[in-house]
């Protein structure tokens, strides 16, 4: 079957459940991971044992890890529905590229925070993978809106 024409082809829109399941993943990561940093650097608890982790601070990591596995089934699900045929369609590809970026350093950041021996290179790595990901909405955003605004 041959793609009609660049100038006749549309955004590929996402249906509004597969929206709401990308919409899900993406609120629940960046805020279990927000709750994370909030909960890990503000929230320390002062005891006579010494400094101690606030009690949710593991519950907020363990779901955090949760969405992040949700949401590599939704990046294939994205992948599928939404990747191939933007691509294909030309339309929007740098705001698209910027976000498959930054979920991809995302993606090895997170897997390096369970594997990396090195305290110093851990350090490093978290501090990489929770600033990108304090700025995905922002690239989500700009690729949406730009969407929204084109079409």
């Amino acid at each position: 079957m041959a793609l009609a024409p660049e100038s006749r082809r549309g955004p590929v829109k996402l249906s509004r459940t597969r929206r709401a399941i990308v919409y899900l993943a993406g609120a629940g990561l960046w805020v279990t991971g927000a709750a994370w940093l909030v909960l890990h650097y503000f929230c320390v608890r002062k005891t006579d044992f010494g400094p101690q982790p606030h009690p949710l601070e593991y519950w907020s990591r363990a779901a955090h890890g949760l969405f992040g596995f949700f949401s590599l089934w939704v990046l294939g699900l994205l992948w599928a529905a939404h990747i191939v045929g933007g691509w294909q369609s030309t339309r929007r590809r740098i705001t698209g590229l910027a976000t498959a970026a930054v979920l991809g350093a995302l993606i090895v950041s997170g897997y390096l925070l369970y594997y990396v021996g090195d305290d110093r290179l851990l350090a490093w790595t978290s501090l990489i993978h929770w600033a990108i990901g304090l700025s995905l909405p922002v690239v989500f955003l700009a690729h949406r809106i730009r969407m929204t605004a084109r079409g």
